[in-house]
């Protein structure tokens, strides 16, 4: 990343996020689209928990500053910003950002590959999103697998997708983008986490009022006791974020 480009980003313990709405990315990514191109549109969406991650992991930090969009994906980003004096102007759920990709799809009869997650909740994912998007072409493949696996790789790219949603958890599903993208052909790559469990109704998101409230993370730890081990992150975020407040 040029310093010119980090000048146009907000600074979150070194991990540089797009200042950007949902609204704002929906138009980027139907832009994307508008002219033929090689290049491909890599996307991260990054909560406390991966710029924690990145914090501790040199090699993961230069993977995600080297993505065309990273946006926040979580309140506690969008606080931490605002505590640096450098706002963000919105927090974009990555969920919700799958959802916009997925109307644009639909829209225009495009292709989707759903990677990640156990055969069973992506084939169900598949499945409902093909009938609520019945416009576009779908295809998956479960996330159990080496990130060299070539038979893989290739399921994917003769698919020739437009759009590679990548659910395996960070660093992985980022790692398996960087291996590679340079075997796509204008598409539009970007790591979802856990989205497909949410899409496949094996989970579900948090009720409105917790989102409107900005609190998703406690509904999801109050219904999944498993993760309280990976909570242990965000006040280590928190803290991180603090140190740099007052060495300002």
């Amino acid at each position: 990343m040029t310093e010119s480009n980090k000048a146009n980003k907000v600074n979150v313990l070194s991990v540089y996020f797009d200042n950007v709405t949902l609204e704002e990315m929906r138009d980027n990514i139907k832009q994307f689209f508008l002219t033929a191109s090689s290049r491909n549109l890599f996307i991260v969406t990054a909560n406390p928990e991966i710029v924690d991650y990145a914090t501790e992991n040199e090699n993961y930090r230069n993977l995600i500053n080297s993505a065309n969009y990273v946006v926040p994906d979580g309140t506690g980003i969008v606080k931490a910003a605002r505590i640096l004096n450098t706002p963000l102007k919105a927090r974009v759920p990555g969920i919700e950002l799958m959802e916009a990709c997925l109307k644009i799809a639909n829209a225009n009869q495009q292709k989707v590959f759903l990677l990640g997650a156990e055969n069973d909740v992506v084939k169900t994912a598949q499945h409902k999103l093909a009938e609520k998007y019945p416009n576009i072409i779908f295809d998956y493949h479960h996330g159990f697998f080496d990130l060299s696996d070539e038979m893989v790789l290739k399921q994917v790219t003769s698919f020739d997708p437009d759009y590679v949603f990548v659910g395996m958890g960070y660093p992985r599903q980022e790692q398996w983008i960087e291996r590679h993208s340079d075997q796509f052909n204008q598409s539009v790559l970007m790591g979802v986490g856990g989205s497909f469990e949410v899409f496949s109704g094996s989970k579900k998101r948090a009720p409105m009022i917790f989102r409107k409230l900005n609190i998703e993370w406690i509904y999801r730890l109050l219904i999944d006791w498993k993760r309280i081990g990976r909570m242990k992150s965000i006040p280590k975020f928190l803290f991180k974020v603090a140190k740099v407040k007052f060495k300002k």
